[in-house]
């Protein structure tokens, strides 16, 4: 075992991809269908290290983390941006006011707890930094200690609680989500039908109270979720658009998923005994890759290809995901369109989208500068009843990858990233911080274990289980929110990557859990950071 030791301590990065390849191998293993997912990660870390702790510390560069949750929240900022602005106009105010409570709960349970079992205020302090995960407060909490006897205690109780914070949201986000397995099930079958495969079908018009009427003024998107995409009107095949008016005995095509193509065909009259898909002499479908960045951010309805080609879009694929397209639907760069339009028009078309692989390589001088821009807005002190606070490494990326993601580009710079390209640096990121804390935590772990820690170790547990339970059900109540934003959230209270992994694995990887974690980030990161500081000098 020692030669193990000496080699994992001399090598560090076979250290780091050792902990890795362990940490996957545990995610994958599944007890009565839970699984540890990505989170296995940290704890391959944390065992390893207290395992080999007997002989030597095992730690790895405080950069490797730093770098694996800066990509990670630049990622998860930049998929979430066009999503939080949106969300903080219909539920922000009710998920931030469940989220202060929660943490005003927090706090108050570790400062009444930690003076019932004789705690000082630096261990009761460091306690709630680790039990709600944030190493920011932890780093706010020892500069306001510096230089008196207890600097050094903070860091002890976050080693000790920390794991047990991460250990405690996980169990009990699972827990939530299998005690309300029913509403997550039905959540998840009503993204998945939102999501069910596009279809198409041929339709004769009969009903008379659509003839004479265009198809603007029928609003078919909005009633039914179909597009309407060719049209043939005796022997004439065209495409439509939200001008063309009915007439009796039309034959039009609709797309969209089964049960929208249902209901409007009892809308529009009948089943077609012909698919006008096989008729392509006049009119013809194409997929063209929006690879032009100057169209990033753009809508549907600003492109206008419908004036510009006489074209219609009937599906937009994102990642692996199919929609159905509407005028208000923004592009991002790879999106894939598969659009209807007369033949002649095709190839000017794809040529105006760009249609190009080549040409959706990740801007790396955008992603440098929105890196640089987060890092300074971490560094950036905010003035608050006296002191100052910074947002650390977590929360200026984060904050700035939303700005950037609802902006899509500025300029020449692309700052949104592939569907791709977007989850895999930010599943790397995620690798390499639980990786990180793991190991780098579970020396200190292994030898704390006095009676002092049990209580510490106990106290957090308890912050971290009621705290996120709170949230959890104030989530509901006061901000509306179902059971995978719940989920979102309450990660979002923890400012924890780990959690928030799981809980997008436990909502079948749903964004709105990103959506609903960011959403309530920044106050949970400034509320701790400021909370941490009170308890440190008040409690």
């Amino acid at each position: 075992m020692s030669g193990l030791y000496e080699l994992l301590a001399r090598e560090e990065l076979l250290l780091l991809f050792t902990v890795i390849l362990l940490g996957l191998g545990l995610g994958r293993l599944e007890y009565r269908g839970l699984r540890l997912g990505m989170a296995g990660v940290l704890f391959a870390g944390l065992g390893l290290s207290a395992w080999l702790h007997p002989l030597g510390e095992l730690e790895l560069a405080p950069q490797i983390k730093e770098l694996g949750l800066l990509l990670f929240v630049y990622c998860v900022g930049l998929s979430s941006g066009p999503g939080f602005f949106a969300a903080w106009r219909s539920r922000g105010l009710g998920m931030n006011l469940a989220c202060a409570a929660a943490l005003a709960w927090g706090a108050l349970l570790a400062c009444v707890a930690g003076w019932l079992f004789g705690l000082n205020r630096a261990q009761i302090a460091g306690l709630f930094c680790g039990a709600l995960t944030n190493t920011p407060a932890l780093g706010a909490v020892s500069s306001r200690l510096s230089g008196t006897a207890l600097e050094a205690i903070p860091a002890l109780a976050y080693s000790l609680t920390y794991p047990a914070g991460v250990l405690g949201a996980l169990l009990l986000g699972r827990g939530f989500a299998k005690w309300r397995r029913d509403e997550l099930a039905g959540e998840v079958a009503r993204q998945a039908a939102s999501r069910a495969a596009i279809e198409s079908r041929s339709v004769e018009v009969t009903n008379p109270r659509v003839l004479g009427h265009s198809i603007g003024e029928l609003r078919v998107r909005d009633e039914f979720g179909v597009v309407v995409s060719r049209l043939r009107r005796g022997e004439v095949d065209s495409v439509p658009n939200k001008y063309t008016v009915l007439h009796a005995g039309d034959v039009i095509t609709v797309v969209g998923t089964l049960a929208s193509i249902q209901s409007a065909i009892e809308f529009f009259g009948r089943v077609a005994s012909e698919r006008l898909e096989l008729r392509r002499d006049r009119v013809d479908m194409r997929r063209v890759l929006v690879s032009k960045r100057e169209f990033v951010g753009l809508t549907l309805g600003e492109l206008d290809l419908a004036r510009r080609f006489n074209a219609q879009v009937t599906r937009l694929r994102r990642g692996d995901l199919d929609l159905i397209p509407s005028d208000e639907l923004r592009l991002e760069l790879g999106d894939r369109l598969r659009v209807v339009a007369p033949v002649e028009r095709l190839g000017e078309l794809s040529r105006f989208l760009g249609d190009s692989e080549r040409e959706i390589d990740v801007d790396y001088v955008a992603l440098a500068v929105g890196l640089c821009v987060g890092l300074l807005l971490a560094r950036v002190p905010i003035p608050l009843f006296g002191a100052s606070i910074t947002l650390g490494t977590a929360g200026g990326p984060l904050v700035a990858a939303l700005i950037f993601g609802r902006l899509g580009r500025t300029g020449k710079l692309m700052w949104a990233l592939p569907y791709e390209a977007n989850l895999s640096l930010r599943e790397i990121g995620l690798l390499l911080f639980l990786a990180g804390v793991g190991v780098n935590a579970g020396g200190k772990l292994a030898g704390l274990m006095n009676r002092e820690g049990l209580a510490i170790l106990a106290i957090g547990a308890c912050v971290t289980v009621t705290t996120s339970a709170l949230a959890l059900v104030l989530m509901r109540r006061w901000g509306g929110a179902g059971v995978v934003a719940a989920l979102g959230g309450a990660s979002g209270v923890q400012t924890q990557p780990a959690t928030l992994a799981a809980a997008f694995e436990l909502s079948r990887r749903s964004e709105e859990t990103y959506v609903a974690y960011a959403l309530v980030y920044p106050l949970a990161m400034i509320g701790k950071i400021l909370i941490a500081q009170l308890l440190a000098v008040l409690a």
